[in-house]
């Protein structure tokens, strides 16, 4: 009989289910290992890569129970090899059974206590998943990809039903979620021995009492996976493993309840025996067809209690003498013969993939029956014209699966599209379906179309109608006749791939040209199926409608294989961290990683040397990627560099929509991601969207949904640099974005914040760009703008740099008296207070006072803001003194020139505040604040850098006046504003933190204090140096709370009351009424008639004349919250 030959092998060889169950036992789990790395050591001598395999390659569900449970843990989560996890189990069993803490198993109350140490199993625990670079609080299952499926087995305390903790979801099923460690804990916490574990309300004993030999419940796992409906898992088992931990031999009841606890009850509850002659009865045809093992020393392991770690030697020779046993050899070599012809994963939908094979099996008998073998038609090999031969480097086996399974159901035409990125693995993942379509249906014919143009394509319809033994008359277009043939049910099954179906043009009517109307000639039958490849979802979209699959990303553990099998030095893979890093330089894009790996092979180079290259300047990166190599894999007549790859779609965005075009040139010029619509060149909502669909159906862009940003491929991104180089054009695109952004910044603004933060990247990356372009206004404004977005952010120093850039520019270009300048002149001297420098600050801030007055008279409003702004460097110089002379004199300007609600007048009205704090002035201070604080709210509302500041203001003067409650409650509602608006790391915040951990201080709270006090002077180290005259202060701070010199200094920290009275006493000669032993002793307050006249102005005013939140001071553009903590 040739029946099975006829339809191909059965898919079960290569892609059934390889199961491996593992026994629970303490320490007696060595054996488990030693049986589990005699299998693997045979396995991977007769594996061709020099990359061995690991258990997690080789098994579809690892499930254990206790000891198993853990050991199935480390190889299928944490994905360890044998030998790896031998040692590390060793040393975790030598940890945790290397000392008792109770000797008797129950207390004087009956209750049942544990021997040993369960904190010590923890921290074991935790030390196997941290020594792979994991976390033992990262979930089992965190929803990522895995080689293997993993579960263990524990029994809940308060139902005794057993339950599954997994690495993975299954549909219909609540999962309980768990940490790795817990997980760990869960399955061998076993009673007598280890605490119970908790997980959310729940408590779990391990899974021993219930399932010691987990065999039933893998069997179980395994169905609800692959075999949901049906429960029928027999016929999708290639090989089933079950290991255990060795015969613990006959065990009588005990008479003595101690010894029924510590010996009796713990050997009934690790015999697995009769849970095997079960299963062993149910599967014993699989156990005669070698697709059921199970291993399991017989002799020598009785007398090893579960926890006598120290008897090693006596495992391993049990053991030894166990495998070297003639029958086991035998038993072992078929169960690795089983194991060796897997390939892959098996997908969760192969009990229909078996399903079809067993009605093809069928059909074939029934076809045998009906013909003889000796009629021709029934030997006939079907057509096949693939152009390629099998490629197994690179194939997203689940994107194939996801077509097969599309294909031939229910007698029904298919049109299917498979789209995706250019180099993504398009043209590889068709091709092997074309081969496993081959495989599962031998009858089919098979025909590859390149859509690359007109040309190719005629060609190949000219090839499938030769296969056909069509032969067309002189007239006759030869696509018209391929379509009827295919379309009549005398044809058979078929499947015909249009592979690089790109361009829209070919596929459509077009009144301007005779090359189009292609879809017309697409053949239609019940046994027929078409599949696309293109990388436009809009061509997609054109010829199959909503059944279209598009090519995800690659993950880690699929893009390492394609590096893996692309290397002649597999050893070059040992190095983690370069693979990992070179895998996402290239963004897991499978063309580039197979280029990549030519690139090394042929230069014989270790992964960090080509991550290095890629790394360093844009060129190198550029001709790395524009490397040619040979792919067997890929047409002749196109380029195989990745830089090259996209040239193609280029082109088409280019006839298809030019403004398209135009947006990638300018991304090009920007950093690839965080991309700001607002800043492309006007053009209509509805262009502008059609536009950004464009590129985003050739998935060179992808946009967010929160807001109205895009991220670009970083691939795509260099090859569009690579190509406007090559046409002579990026500098030209870079001088038009540098000047596009000068005049699309976004406003600086603590409410635009989220706009402005996301442009400071792509603004550093045009200055960067056009660096050698120095004199030009539009570089002058970036710089500006990106100088003052620092200042906001509290980087200072870089703020500094950028400052003094943009003023040598703007000197060439206006001279020094121009009034934009004077006006980065004023941000350079801000940058300069900020930081400390005062001396620079004030000499600067003179300079521009005197200018101005030159140029605009001293009574101007311009005049006025520079005599404010020296005013403001004087206070934060500390020479409040001086700062409120010079502040005197401003604020009457601006009340008559702007009004008392302007933001420059109050943000002078501010700066008073502060120094009648400096000085003492509390209840002037106090008034005022409170006023200006209501109005603040109002005008510009909470969340406004100046409401902020007045705030912290309000709050210090209430701690001057010991109303301590009141100042903490601002500082609090302060703090929580300016963490969201800053960050926990600007400068701002950390004042305020300061200020907050003072009013603790104040109240005794002093671990709360001190700890905010440290957390600041860390901060500040991290922002400004250690060096720094504010992390100085700060420490001084912390040093006298801590570790005060004095008795004086102790009494003050220690004790509140003395603190109080001490800030009374040394405010007594400024404050005007002061309490003192409960009586009260006034002086007259002064007599301030700009404090008059100020609140007589905010009386009167009206809100109506108040200015938006987007007003910010036009001097420096600093905000007026900042105030160091004096």
């Amino acid at each position: 009989m040739t029946t099975k030959s006829s339809i191909g092998p059965s898919p079960l060889n290569v892609s059934g289910l390889c199961l491996l169950s593992l026994d629970g036992g303490g320490v007696r789990g060595l054996s488990s290992l030693l049986i589990l790395k005699d299998i693997m050591t045979q396995l991977n001598s007769e594996h061709e890569d020099s990359q061995p395999l690991k258990p997690c390659d080789v098994f579809d569900l690892i499930g254990g129970t206790s000891t198993g449970g853990l050991i199935a843990i480390m190889l299928g989560r944490l994905e360890m090899g044998v030998d790896e996890c031998i040692l590390a189990y060793t040393e975790l069993m030598e940890s945790v059974f290397s000392e008792k803490i109770n000797n008797v198993p129950v207390d004087w109350s009956g209750n049942i206590v544990s021997q040993y140490d369960s904190k010590k199993l923890k921290r074991a625990i935790e030390n196997v998943i941290r020594r792979v670079g994991l976390s033992p609080t990262d979930p089992m299952d965190d929803g990522k990809p895995r080689r293997s499926k993993v579960f263990v087995c524990t029994t809940s305390k308060d139902t005794l039903q057993v339950t599954r903790l997994r690495s993975y979801s299954v549909p219909n099923e609540n999962t309980l979620p768990a940490t790795i460690c817990e997980a760990g804990l869960a399955t061998s916490a076993a009673t007598r021995y280890f605490d119970p574990v908790s997980i959310g309300n729940r408590q779990f004993v391990d899974g021993a009492f219930g399932a010691n030999n987990p065999i039933e419940e893998v069997e179980e796992e395994a169905a609800d996976i692959w075999c949901t409906t049906s429960r029928d898992l027999k016929p999708l088992v290639k090989c089933f493993v079950s290991i255990g931990t060795g015969n613990p031999g006959q065990v009588s009841m005990d008479d003595n309840v101690l010894k029924f606890l510590s010996k009796t009850l713990v050997r009934m509850a690790t015999k697995p025996e009769s849970t095997e002659r079960r299963f062993m009865a149910r599967w014993s045809n699989e156990v005669e067809g070698k697709r059921y093992f199970r291993f399991n020393v017989e002799q020598g392991l009785q007398q090893v209690h579960m926890t006598e770690f120290e008897k090693r030697s006596v495992m391993e020779s049990a053991t030894y003498a166990y495998l070297h046993h003639s029958s086991q050899k035998v038993r072992v070599r078929d169960c690795i013969l089983k194991l060796s012809g897997k390939e892959g994963k098996t997908d969760v939908d192969f009990e229909t993939t078996m399903r079809e094979f067993q009605s093809r099996l069928v059909r074939n008998r029934i076809l045998q029956t009906i013909h003889p073998l000796s009629n021709h038609a029934s030997t006939m090999v079907p057509c096949w014209v693939v152009p390629f031969e099998r490629n197994p480097r690179y194939v997203d086996r689940q994107v194939v699966g996801k077509v097969k399974r599309r294909l031939f159901i229910n007698n029904k035409w298919e049109r299917i599209a498979i789209f995706g990125l250019g180099g993504v693995g398009k043209t590889q993942i068709s091709l092997e379906l074309a081969y496993q379509t081959r495989e599962l249906y031998p009858d089919c014919a098979i025909f590859w179309i390149p859509a690359v143009d007109m040309e190719s394509l005629q060609h190949a319809y000219q090839t499938v109608a030769d296969q056909l033994g069509i032969v067309p008359n002189k007239n006759e277009d030869v696509k018209y006749l391929v379509k009827s043939h295919l379309s009549e049910p005398s044809a058979g099954r078929w499947l015909l791939i249009f592979d690089n179906a790109d361009e829209i043009n070919m596929w459509i009517e077009s009144e301007d040209s005779t090359t189009g109307r292609l879809r017309e000639y697409l053949p239609a039958s019940d046994q027929g199926a078409i599949v696309f490849t293109t990388r436009s979802n809009k061509v997609a979209q054109y010829l199959a409608d909503t059944d279209i699959i598009e090519i995800p990303e690659m993950d880690e553990h699929k893009a390492t294989d394609v590096l893996r099998n692309s290397l002649v030095e597999k050893e070059l893979l040992q190095d983690i961290n370069s693979t990992r890093q070179l895998l996402s330089r290239l963004t897991f894009l499978p063309l580039a990683i197979v280029q990549a790996a030519s690139f090394i092979n042929e230069n014989r180079m270790p992964l960090s040397k080509y991550v290095e290259l890629l790394d360093g300047q844009e060129q190198s990166a550029v001709d790395l990627l524009s490397e040619d190599f040979e792919d067997k894999g890929r047409y002749k007549s196109i380029r195989n560099p990745v830089a090259t790859t996209w040239l193609t779609s280029f082109e088409q965005i280019q006839k298809q929509n030019p403004l398209a075009a135009h947006y990638l040139c300018f991304m090009a010029c920007l950093k690839e991601k965080d991309i700001l619509i607002s800043f492309f060149p006007p053009a209509s909502n509805v262009e502008q969207q059609k536009a950004i669909g464009v590129l985003s159906s050739y998935s060179f862009v992808r946009a967010r949904n929160e807001d109205s940003r895009l991220d670009m491929h970083r691939l795509v991104h260099l090859a569009t640099r690579n190509w406007l180089q090559s046409v002579g054009s990026r500098r030209g695109w870079q001088l038009h974005v540098l000047n596009c952004l000068a005049g699309h910044f976004p406003l600086i603004d603590p409410s635009n914040r989220n706009q402005w933060r996301a442009a400071i990247p792509h603004a550093l990356q045009i200055l960067d760009l056009t660096a050698s372009e120095n004199q030009l206004p539009a570089r002058t404004q970036i710089l500006d703008a990106v100088a003052r977005c620092h200042m906001e952010d509290g980087r200072y120093r870089e703020a500094e740099q950028l400052f003094t850039e943009a003023l040598e520019i703007s000197e060439t270009l206006y001279g020094s008296e121009n009034p934009y300048t004077l006006c980065v002149r004023t941000g350079l001297a801000g940058s300069y207070s900020a930081q400390g420098k005062s001396a620079k600050a004030i000499k600067v801030s003179q300079e521009i006072l005197e200018r101005i007055t030159n140029i605009y008279g001293s009574e101007s409003l311009e005049g006025t803001r520079a005599l404010f702004h020296l005013s403001r460097v004087y206070r934060e110089s500390g020479n409040h003194y001086k700062g409120q002379e010079i502040c005197r004199k401003a604020i009457p300007r601006f009340l008559k020139a702007l009004g008392p609600g302007s933001a420059e007048t109050m943000d002078a009205i501010y700066t008073l505040i502060m120094t009648y704090v400096s000085h003492g002035q509390f209840s002037d201070a106090t008034e005022l604040s409170l006023q200006s604080l209501d109005i603040n709210k109002r005008v510009v509302g909470v969340d406004h850098p100046r409401t902020i500041g007045i705030t912290i203001g309000t709050a210090r003067m209430y701690m001057e006046q010991w109303r301590l409650k009141e100042a903490e409650a601002l500082l609090t509602e302060a703090l929580g504003i300016q963490k969201r608006t800053y960050g926990s790391e600007h400068p701002e915040t950390i004042n305020t933190m300061m200020l907050l951990a003072r009013a603790w201080g104040y109240q005794g709270r002093r671990k709360k204090a001190i700890d905010m006090r440290t957390e600041c002077i860390r901060i500040n180290s991290k922002l400004h140096g250690s060096d720094h005259w504010v992390t100085a202060s700060f420490r001084a701070e912390l040093e006298e709370l801590t570790n005060p010199k004095t008795l004086y200094s102790f009494m003050k920290t220690h004790l509140t009351i003395f603190r109080r009275a001490d800030m009374l006493l040394e405010r007594r000669t400024r404050y005007p009424k002061v309490q003192v032993l409960g009586h009260w002793v006034s002086r007259p307050a002064k007599s301030d008639p700009l404090l008059r006249e100020i609140q007589e102005a905010v009386k009167g005013m009206s809100i109506d004349r108040q200015v938006s939140s987007g007003a910010v001071t036009a001097v420096d553009g600093q905000t007026a919250e900042r105030d160091p903590v004096p």
